[in-house]
């Protein structure tokens, strides 16, 4: 008899400590949200849950990408503007000073000096730089791209400036599938022939010489001499025009990337709950389920240890 209720009494406290485990556990799972609160408690879940959290960081990182990468093509492609309107200016000068009836000496001068103006800020807009790093130097970031020519300036044959930097390209990744460029080489964009030729085609000159030309033939006075520089213009006007629509066409993909990752990490964030979080109602329900049983085995073990007292009394 008194076997029988030793037996009895185990039994009891080990229903007691399971119905107190699956308590906790449940009590955890309300509290948190989660369904899986380790692997055991879904193998099959965990491993998708793991997969899912390691393509949301890669998302992540693509994302960071493009955040970090954005503005550095937004300022590219506000200096290509600015550099646009300035040759605009520069082409309106020349057509005003071609005409015969400006060629007078105060007129000339004027021209000179808004040339010697214009030059200026081309040089400044083509050593702009976000934050540290010149955006038109290529790959050597760190070297202003347009550099005074330390040759003979009066040398009609010499470029007023040079360009110091290279034709390297940086990459950053925007999607799994989709690397694109965030900088155009100031060789392309100033039209400076690095070895293969002027960007802009056969019988340009980089801006900065195009300008120092047309300076010289208005100081000459030379109406037709003036109007033989506007095919120089333009070819420099349609490439920066050309390499500005370049830039906007990537900063509509990186847009168009943007909404992309967003779309996706909403996808996996979406899968990921459905994997690992539980339904409140029903955990809130398990709760109470497991709280009863809880009170119940309390119940029964307290009567089995009353029980055993009475026995031993007898």
């Amino acid at each position: 008899m008194r076997t029988s209720l030793n037996q009895q009494i185990q039994s009891s406290l080990m229903f007691t400590n399971v119905a107190s485990q699956k308590l906790m556990a449940a009590q955890n799972h309300a509290a948190s949200g989660k369904r899986i609160m380790k692997p055991s408690d879904d193998v099959p879940g965990t491993n998708r849950a793991l997969s899912l959290r390691s393509s949301i960081n890669t998302v992540n990182q693509f994302a960071d990408n493009v955040t970090v990468s954005k503005p550095l093509v937004d300022v590219t492609e506000g200096a290509l503007g600015d550099m646009a309107q300035v040759i605009h200016r520069i082409r309106d000068l020349t057509i005003e000073a071609a005409k015969s009836d400006y060629t007078d000496d105060a007129s000339t001068t004027q021209h000179v000096a808004e040339l010697n103006g214009l030059m200026g800020q081309l040089v400044d807009i083509a050593n702009t730089k976000f934050g540290d790093q010149y955006i038109f130097s290529g790959t050597a970031t760190s070297t202003p791209p347009v550099q005074a020519n330390p040759g003979p300036i009066p040398d009609p044959a010499v470029q007023p400036y040079i360009y110091a930097g290279n034709n390297g390209v940086r990459m950053v990744q925007v999607l799994s599938w989709v690397s694109l460029p965030v900088n155009i080489p100031g060789n392309r964009v100033l039209n400076f022939d690095t070895g293969g030729g002027n960007p802009a085609g056969a019988g340009s000159t980089d801006v900065f010489t195009m300008v120092k030309n047309l300076g010289d033939a208005i100081s000459g006075g030379n109406v037709d001499q003036i109007s033989a520089q506007l095919k120089n213009i333009d070819k420099n006007f349609d490439n920066v025009l050309g390499c500005q629509a370049q830039i906007g066409s990537w900063q509509s993909r990186m847009e168009g990337a943007q909404t992309t990752l967003s779309d996706t990490r909403d996808r996996l964030k979406q899968m990921l709950s459905d994997t690992e979080d539980i339904d409140l109602p029903t955990a809130i329900v398990e709760l109470k389920s497991q709280e009863n049983v809880y009170q119940t085995a309390l119940m029964i073990t307290a009567r089995m240890l009353n029980l055993s007292l009475a026995s031993i009394n007898q």
